[in-house]
């Protein structure tokens, strides 16, 4: 078959569903891509910017946005179901004060993106949808159209989660707010999962991802792993390695409770107390985690925030090793845009990296900061290690996870399903 329709559906928000559609489009497929509210000509940045102070996106909701209207696709490849996005927002504000739990505004907001979305589903062979977008009869309305139905899904199945949040739980006693987050267990997954099982495919981004699945009975045979790929703001590469006085280390992506950020904070606390002499940025935004008082004090740890991928490239470039160590994920970015530039990585089995402990990477196990220490120390005091295993991670994603490999796997697969 040498054109391919395709219909992709992103849900509230965009994920990495828009670079899946750019990659395709390159390859010669024919794809239009149904998303949330675009802004027209009227609304500048600092408007936009000004709006996401009620949204709890201030200062970047422009950004974002822009990312909806990408130069490689045209206006009329990107259909708009703003409606459901406003509704989205306001209902997760009322969240926002106790009137209802955010699983159950997401639901709702949900529900009307999937249901707004049909007008737009037709005229395509598949329908590849994100999980939970496909629901109010989207799935079914591609169906009926004749339409496979590949549904991706880019994290752990939710038993998985729960069982991983439960170790953060039983060490802090920390608790789910449920009106500012969704839990696990609660109706929110329930909707995802819906999706999962009416799946002719269900397409993940990690190994992990898929044991996660087959853990819970769901067949093997049905589940594809396709790597996503690493943008290319990420090309430069890491030129020297130091096994220094001082070891420069770095985090980045959200720093919560769920992405390790106690057990960061945890091992750091034993480097400080063997008196190691240690550098540590966060580069990425800081949720509901509360930041003890030392580690606001000390010199030695710094909080970028927000920032630009320009600049996120400068900061791991600069540094000596990249600490993630979550409790569950699909397949994070953040660790493959470490490993791209060459940045020796330590992280945990769960963070579905494309890791083999000891060649390309460092694995620990999850939920314990000796053990994350301890491999901090191993590292830090071995250049040749460090060289090693950075060079071995850029290697790895600069071969086998790029957009371009991206489009060639979904694009197989997808002749494969119009064949069954």
């Amino acid at each position: 078959m040498t054109s391919i329709r395709t219909i992709i559906s992103t849900g509230p928000g965009r994920l990495h569903l828009f670079e899946a559609a750019i990659s395709l489009k390159k390859i010669g497929m024919e794809v239009s891509i149904i998303t949330g509210w675009i802004p027209g000509r009227l609304f500048s940045d600092k408007m936009l910017n000004f709006m996401g102070k009620f949204v709890g996106r201030a200062g970047n909701l422009a950004h974002g946005l822009r990312k909806r209207t990408p130069g490689e696709l045209s206006k009329y490849e990107i259909k708009s179901c703003g409606a459901s996005e406003f509704f989205t927002r306001g209902m997760m504000k009322l969240s926002s004060y106790h009137f209802i739990p955010y699983a159950n505004s997401a639901v709702l907001g949900w529900k009307f993106f999937g249901l707004q979305s049909k007008k737009f589903i037709r005229n395509a062979d598949i329908f590849h949808v994100r999980s939970g977008a496909g629901c109010a009869g989207a799935i079914e309305k591609a169906r009926e159209q004749g339409m496979k139905i590949i549904v991706d899904h880019s994290i752990a199945h939710p038993k998985e989660m729960e069982r991983q949040m439960n170790k953060i739980f039983k060490r802090t006693q920390f608790e789910n707010n449920k009106y500012t987050e969704t839990n696990p267990s609660d109706i929110f997954w329930e909707l995802v999962l819906e999706d999962c099982m009416k799946a002719d495919i269900l397409m993940v981004n990690s190994d992990y991802v898929k044991w996660s699945f087959i853990q819970e009975g769901y067949l093997a045979d049905r589940i594809k792993v396709v790597q996503l790929g690493v943008n290319s703001e990420f090309k430069n590469s890491k030129q020297e390695y130091n096994a220094s006085d001082k070891i420069k280390l770095i985090f980045t992506g959200g720093f919560i409770e769920r992405k390790g950020a106690l057990i960061l904070l945890d091992a750091i606390k034993i480097l400080e107390d063997q008196k190691i002499n240690f550098s540590l940025d966060v580069a990425g935004s800081l949720g509901s985690i509360k930041i003890p008082d030392w580690v606001k004090e000390s010199k030695n740890i710094v909080f970028h925030g927000h920032v630009s991928q320009l600049k996120l490239s400068e900061l791991l470039i600069a540094s000596d090793i990249y600490i993630f160590p979550t409790y569950t994920e699909g397949a994070a970015q953040s660790v493959k845009e470490a490993m791209s530039v060459g940045l020796p990585v330590i992280t945990t089995r769960q963070s579905g990296s494309p890791i083999v402990h000891g060649e390309n990477g460092w694995l620990v196990e999850n939920d314990n900061a000796e053990a994350l220490a301890g491999a901090i120390l191993i590292l830090s005091k071995d250049r040749k290690l460090q060289e090693k295993l950075g060079l071995e991670a850029a290697i790895t994603i600069k071969e086998g996870h790029t957009w371009e490999n991206f489009a060639k796997d979904v694009l197989k697969l997808y002749n494969e399903i119009l064949l069954k």
